[in-house]
């Protein structure tokens, strides 16, 4: 008995690789139809078959305008017709035909790329949908390729004019902390027949010329770099200066640039701990309504701020939109769960009609370093004695 049991257990170990081989050869063929059946299944579904999906325009020059491509199909259904063409973008415009189609039936999709205003890499797609036998099917076609931008005529490369000089812009806006220093330029074309000079006698605080062209010929470009010192600005929120340039320009000899920034605290620097405990600014309201008044009454409202937040909040500024507004804080310094009135005095005389006066609160809160609040209502013309 243990002889013959000994036996069926060898057979059984010759038989087991063999079971494998089997277990193997049914599985592959059980991949095999499911193989095949997604096959047949994704044939079936294109009963359109377009040549292409995707087309290349490669290199486009804007100046050479609108570039068209048409993508080719042929119909595998017994029936089938376009019913919608959507591009991705209105730049891109579609051309197609409703018509009928039967089995066998060639038919074309026209796409036109407008590369006006464009300029590097493009691809967009275009979305097609159909109906085959009864049936919605949604194709997805694709251009795409490179637009070289046309060469700028001088107009519009110095879009902006004074007197016989254009600038490519005439002011320059930053968001930037103190002990901050950047550096920028203004650059401008003379378009006079005459050589025009330039000299900068004064300058704001806050600004220094590195280097301003002398001279301009007729056609020549120049420049002036400048640097921007917000230490020596010394002051927080909104905040601009005027930058005076003397020309011997005909037309008008006195050119004007700006320079606006809004200051704040240098939160990029603060550590998650000092972030983690910031403060944290409350206010009562942010706008306050004072209906209807005569024309020289002043209006009074006091906003309250309150810190909310786990160490001192620092009011940096409280600037006004109009010297007809006066404002008068408590205290500039709130401890954790301390507040303040912000008294605002808005004087009404010589003003008429809807009015909308702001003062900018500008503090140490990392979430919130600008609040505004306003004052808004309406004011009747005094009558005349």
């Amino acid at each position: 008995m243990n002889l013959s049991w000994r036996w069926v257990n060898n057979i059984k170990k010759k038989m087991l690789p063999l079971q494998v081989d089997i277990k193997m050869v049914k599985m592959k063929k059980i991949l095999l139809v499911v193989s095949l059946s997604m096959f047949c299944c994704c044939s079936f579904a294109q009963k359109l078959q377009f040549e292409t999906l995707e087309y290349d325009f490669s290199t486009i020059k804007e100046e050479n305008g609108v570039v068209s491509h048409a993508f080719k199909f042929v119909n595998k259904s017994p029936k089938a017709y376009l019913t919608a063409v959507s591009p991705s973008q209105k730049n891109l415009r579609s051309s197609f035909s409703r018509d009928i189609l039967s089995k066998k039936d060639t038919g074309t999709i026209l796409l036109s790329f407008d590369p006006k205003n464009q300029k590097g890499a493009f691809s967009q797609t275009v979305e097609v949908k159909a109906n085959e036998k009864g049936k919605e099917a949604v194709y997805t076609l694709v251009v795409k390729g490179t637009v070289e931008p046309r060469p700028r005529k001088i107009t519009e490369v110095y879009g902006m004019k004074e007197g016989n000089i254009r600038y490519v812009t005439n002011s320059k806006r930053y968001i930037l902390v103190p002990d901050t220093v950047v550096q920028d330029t203004f650059r401008f074309y003379n378009e006079s027949e005459k050589t025009i000079t330039f000299e900068a006698p004064n300058m704001p605080a806050a600004v220094k010329i590195l280097y301003l062209t002398p001279e301009l010929r007729s056609g020549e470009e120049g420049m002036m770099v400048f640097t921007y010192n917000t230490t020596l600005k010394n002051d927080w929120g909104s905040v601009w200066d005027k930058i005076g340039i003397k020309t011997n320009d005909a037309d008008r000899a006195n050119k004007t640039f700006y320079i606006t920034a809004e200051i704040y605290d240098n939160f990029a620097a603060w550590t998650p701990q000092q972030l983690k405990n910031a403060p944290k600014i409350s206010v009562s309201e942010e706008e306050y309504q004072f209906g209807t008044v005569t024309e020289g009454d002043n209006v009074e409202h006091s906003f309250v701020i309150t810190n909310k937040g786990k160490s001192t909040l620092y009011i940096r500024k409280l600037k006004q939109s109009c010297s007809c507004t006066l404002v008068q804080p408590d205290k500039k310094e709130l401890a954790p769960n301390d507040s303040t009135d912000v008294k605002i005095t808005f004087r009404t005389r010589g003003k008429s009609g809807r009015q909308l006066r702001t003062v900018d609160v500008i503090t140490n809160d990392p979430e919130k370093p600008k609040t505004i609040l306003k004052i808004t209502g309406m004011v009747n013309k005094a009558t005349q004695p």
